[in-house]
């Protein structure tokens, strides 16, 4: 797919992490099959490795499911790989190009593939975490994501925390925007102590987390270069609503 805007390149880039998660049908044997695929991933450049539960709450009631996933990181932790029974994410906090972005996924998700053969994609998700700092964050976000404000609230005591869902042509897109003065750069549901932000935890500085979500339903059978294709859609629709939707003129001047 060819772009439809010209790449950013911003020197002083808000942007903290970038994502991609690739969902598909669940293999139980994951553990069987992991030895190999960390095998392929450690020859390409990610080397380390840990092992993690996570736990899952059964819908049906208050059973508890421990799914064991795999982080694998490259040495200068600015990359890494998530694998897990039933997905496979790629995340950097070193983002250049969304050209080079794809190639790295692809790497990932072949890597499973080639070992585990028949994967079923059934989601692909891009997500997009920029950073702001201070009290002058209005500048940089357009009006519709400004809050309420009054006389009543004393400004810096205010915090905001905004959703927005929609759907698009190739999907769904959350919209959040998520401030703490906690030193908090990322959003609690993708705190990696692994993985090294470039933002150094500032304390008792307001912050303001703008996070980009894009995914979409997939029922397709695995073929190398399926998922490339696919997530040019998502990048190119989260590319237009973080200029003409979320960020203000001013904001992409200043951090030209």
């Amino acid at each position: 797919m060819k772009r439809t805007l010209r790449p950013l390149r911003l020197s002083k880039s808000p942007l903290v992490l970038v994502l991609c998660q690739v969902r598909f049908s669940p293999i139980l044997a994951m553990k069987d099959y992991f030895p190999k695929i960390q095998d392929r991933l450690r020859r390409k450049g990610y080397p380390q490795v840990r092992t993690a539960q996570e736990t899952i709450f059964s819908a049906a009631g208050p059973t508890v499911l421990q799914q064991q996933r795999w982080h694998l990181h490259d040495t200068n932790r600015s990359q890494g790989i998530i694998v897990g029974e039933n997905f496979v994410v790629f995340q950097t906090t070193a983002y250049s190009v969304f050209e080079e972005f794809v190639e790295r996924l692809g790497l990932a998700v072949d890597a499973v593939a080639s070992e585990v053969k028949g994967l079923f994609i059934e989601r692909i998700g891009l997500r997009y975490v920029n950073l702001i700092r201070g009290e002058d964050w209005r500048r940089f976000v357009r009006p519709g994501l400004h809050g309420v404000q009054s006389t009543v609230l004393v400004g810096d005591s205010q915090r905001q925390l905004h959703q927005s869902v929609a759907n698009t042509a190739n999907g769904t897109m959350i919209l959040r925007l998520f401030q703490n003065r906690e030193g908090q750069v990322l959003p609690p549901d993708l705190v990696d102590d692994d993985l090294r932000t470039p933002v150094s935890p500032p304390q008792n500085v307001l912050l303001t987390l703008l996070d980009l979500d894009h995914f979409s339903a997939r029922n397709a059978d695995y073929t190398k270069g399926y998922v490339d294709g696919a997530i040019w859609h998502l990048h190119d629709d989260l590319d237009r609503v973080f200029r003409d939707g979320v960020v203000t003129d001013e904001a992409l001047k200043v951090w030209a």
